[in-house]
């Protein structure tokens, strides 16, 4: 593995992000002398019956709140919200993390709370805001099948709660010979992954075949819960986990990872 300055000189990348999401961090690797590879393990899609989505969308108005735990959930509802030809309500907004927020912000909506690092779930809960809910109305937009903390934290403190589920999550139809051909010519130092979903399909699409030389590969990954994922299914390689999603802390973590390696040889 290639030593990881501050320009990254040469390290190669596997960038794992939605391909809508992958330019951004992509390109300030290069900027930095990095090499990348982009190898999407997760996309991003409508649900299959939309139906229950339009049917909450419908009464919009009648929630306190609007809670968004990703920028994936800003695009899809908001394009959902769009689509159904519904007026911007007047309920407060809370994003999840600053990229959500970002989200939100540059098609014009206003955010009232944005929680903290690591921007998860616990953090917006630990916000002022999020501590006596009782008898408000929150309408959290996610993918299909999420996690259900922030939900079943909201209603033990009073709060009523919904889901609009605007999107679903699918394994990336990604090439496994892709990483193959980076093994083989060691060009493949270092895959960053995002999510607990994401190092799943990861292991399933390189396989059986390709697993001992996955499970060897060092890890970049967003914070300690998909951290914990890549140790679970028996991970080898050093894993360092970001202090949350966005690129600025993924591309620190992997500044860290590349000066831990260059220190042990």
């Amino acid at each position: 593995m290639n030593s990881c300055n501050s320009d990254l000189n040469n390290l190669w990348v596997v960038v794992t992000r939605p391909a809508h999401q992958a330019a951004a961090i992509s390109r300030r690797i290069e900027q930095r002398g990095g090499k990348v590879i982009r190898f999407p393990v997760i996309e991003i899609e409508a649900p299959v019956n939309p139906d229950r989505l339009y049917t909450v969308l419908r009464t919009l108005e009648n929630y306190d709140w609007l809670v968004f735990v990703s920028a994936n959930a800003v695009r899809m509802g908001l394009r959902a919200i769009t689509g159904a030809g519904i007026a911007r309500p007047r309920a407060k907004l809370t994003a999840v993390g600053v990229r959500t927020a970002q989200a939100l912000e540059q098609q014009g909506w206003t955010v009232d709370v944005v929680p903290q690092p690591p921007y998860n779930s616990e953090s917006l809960l630990a916000e002022p805001a999020m501590q006596r809910v009782q008898g408000q109305h929150f309408l959290i937009f996610r993918g299909e099948n999420g996690r259900e903390f922030l939900r079943d934290t909201l209603i033990s403190r009073g709060a009523a709660v919904d889901y609009a589920e605007c999107y679903r999550r699918v394994p990336a139809r990604s090439d496994p010979r892709v990483l193959e051909t980076a093994w083989s010519q060691r060009q493949l130092d270092v895959i960053m992954i995002t999510s607990v979903t994401g190092i799943e399909n990861l292991v399933n699409l390189a396989g059986q075949q390709h697993r001992g030389r996955l499970l060897r590969t060092p890890l970049v990954v967003a914070g300690d819960r998909v951290a914990k994922s890549a140790h679970e299914r028996g991970w080898l390689a050093p894993v360092v986990a970001a202090a949350d999603a966005t690129d600025d802390a993924m591309l620190a973590a992997l500044h860290t990872l590349g000066t831990e390696h260059a220190a042990g040889n």
